[in-house]
């Protein structure tokens, strides 16, 4: 297809499988979670062309990129990343991107109360989620971004996190060429959750398929995913489905949606001391996350790492699946 004739944007609810390499793993995944009836917040994917336009048209970037894959040394690959973001940054979003980020934006708030926290803007990678490598983790996701303006920033901060010493020295470790990284972005609203977790549809501390690991914390899940939390942890026996093992996680810290008028902002607090000694979920919502998930990986055929979220109406949304890469299964 001519590059040209694919849309700068899309909607999560229009985007097929075959589209992977127009909007990567992120985007696909949760464009299928959406086609099959699982809660998911609403969205568009800013596509991977995007990031392709915006690379080509600094000579600078492709020279650089060039010279990574010659490089041993670490530090010497590590200054070229650092200079390659520094381009990234100083680039302007076409105006035309920049109209079709703006269609979208209004068209997700005629459809939904659910941005008055803002959005989300994520990484979708086109290498991300795949069977033999995990990127995710190794680019940016900004939280509460309500302003047009911070949403084209946030754009470029995603762009320029998949240049980040971190993801040259994995993508190098695992033989794949800086280069080859093309980035779309998701921009989704953002769900004000009360509780937020991760659930792996298989115990990945021992590898064993017959189990799944939840892990929970109050808030928005981000003080989870970067490891800021000791949460809560369940492991679930799927056959009967049932509650194994629970244990208490110290959950120090609490980050909420910070809503005002003008703005809206994710902040971070001490947990009260009464909710750092309760549990996040009770049985009943440990099993109905958990059927959610087994409902995931039956669909998606595969053990599934999903990020989940529950909000202060008891509904539970899912923020994203992908395949779990760490199994060590014979």
């Amino acid at each position: 297809m001519d590059n040209c004739k694919i849309p700068l944007i899309q909607s999560l609810d229009s985007i097929r499988p075959e589209d992977i390499e127009t909007h990567g793993g992120k985007a696909t995944s949760l464009a299928h979670l959406r086609r099959e009836g699982f809660r998911t917040p609403r969205g568009f994917s800013i596509s991977s062309h995007n990031f392709v336009r915006m690379r080509d048209r600094i000579p600078d970037v492709i020279r650089l990129l060039d010279k990574i894959e010659s490089v041993d040394d670490f530090e010497e690959m590590l200054l070229l990343a650092e200079k390659i973001q520094t381009l990234v940054s100083l680039c302007q979003l076409g105006e035309d991107l920049k109209s079709e980020i703006m269609k979208g934006l209004q068209s997700m708030q005629e459809s939904t109360t659910g941005s008055k926290a803002g959005y989300a803007v994520r990484s979708s990678a086109t290498i991300e989620d795949r069977s033999d490598i995990s990127f995710a983790g190794q680019a940016e996701t900004l939280l509460c971004i309500r302003n047009t303006s911070d949403i084209f920033e946030a754009v470029k901060r995603v762009w320029r996190s998949a240049y980040s010493p971190s993801a040259a020295i994995y993508l190098k470790s695992k033989g794949i060429p800086l280069k080859q990284v093309k980035m779309a972005v998701v921009v989704q609203e953002m769900i004000p959750a009360v509780v937020s977790g991760v659930m792996f549809t298989a115990n990945v501390v021992n590898s064993n398929t017959n189990e799944m690991l939840i892990n929970a914390t109050w808030g928005l899940g981000e003080t989870l995913v970067s490891g800021r939390v000791i949460p809560d942890t369940f492991i679930l026996s799927k056959k009967p489905r049932r509650v194994l093992q629970r244990e208490l996680g110290t959950k120090m810290i609490t980050s909420i949606a910070s809503v005002s008028e003008n703005s809206a902002k994710a902040t971070t607090h001490d947990t009260p001391r009464e909710k750092r000694e309760e549990f996040t979920l009770d049985n009943r919502l440990v099993l109905k996350v958990a059927q959610i998930g087994l409902e995931i990986e039956q669909m998606m055929g595969t053990p599934q790492d999903i990020e989940w979220c529950i909000k202060s109406d008891g509904e539970i949304v899912i923020l994203q699946s992908r395949p779990i890469t760490t199994l060590s299964i014979p």
